[in-house]
């Protein structure tokens, strides 16, 4: 099935399924901004964005451009987390979500893999691109960054530059409670969505 044929129906079951929720009560439980006059105004790779309850469509704010189909579903299926989420401060790899040890190949192929490319040992492009999220430094590897992605869902990049002997190397880590939301597709379509940004 192609990419975007994918997206499209991941998008139509999301929205089928959230027509009746209780959305003000499932914005608390998942650290949302409460619905105000139709929409959702929120904070969302590190940018302002607008979810609209009518059609559950996703902007970013002052646009009427729709936002990018991976973002919308990562959002919707977020929303789709029927039990309230508690970060727990314990980091796990992805390998340890369903589903990711076999994928582990393809994550890190569309992540770690083209960040390290473009990236090498060049910690400072990094922290500076970094400034395209809300991020927070961490004491992890050479550089490390806690990457608020929306709500109480976070990335943790571990970077480290390498030397003569070692090359760059890097790890992403997620917040436990991740595994109450995501599998590894979604795990994977947002690691991507980080990195590519990244680079």
């Amino acid at each position: 099935m192609p990419k975007e044929t994918g997206f499209a129906e991941a998008i139509r079951l999301a929205v089928e399924q959230l027509r009746d929720v209780d959305l003000p009560a499932r914005c608390a439980n998942l650290g949302l901004p409460e619905p105000q006059q139709g929409v959702i105004k929120l904070r969302a790779f590190g940018e302002d964005m607008v979810l609209r309850e009518s059609d559950f469509q996703l902007f970013s704010a002052g646009s009427e451009t729709p936002a990018k189909s991976a973002d919308r579903i990562l959002l919707l299926h977020y929303l789709l987390c029927d039990l309230p989420l508690h970060i727990t401060g314990e980091l796990i790899s992805f390998r340890e979500l369903t589903g990711g040890q076999f994928f582990w190949g393809p994550f890190r192929a569309r992540s770690v893999q083209p960040l390290l490319r473009k990236i090498g040992g060049d910690l400072e492009l990094l922290e500076n691109n970094l400034n395209c999220f809300d991020w927070q430094p961490v004491s992890l590897g050479d550089l490390g960054a806690r990457i608020h992605v929306f709500g109480k869902v976070y990335l943790t990049l571990v970077y480290r530059a390498g030397d003569e002997e070692l090359s760059p190397a890097a790890d992403l880590l997620f917040d436990a409670c991740i595994k109450r939301v995501y599998e590894a597709e979604d795990a994977t379509v947002l690691a991507s969505r980080i990195c590519l940004n990244l680079i």
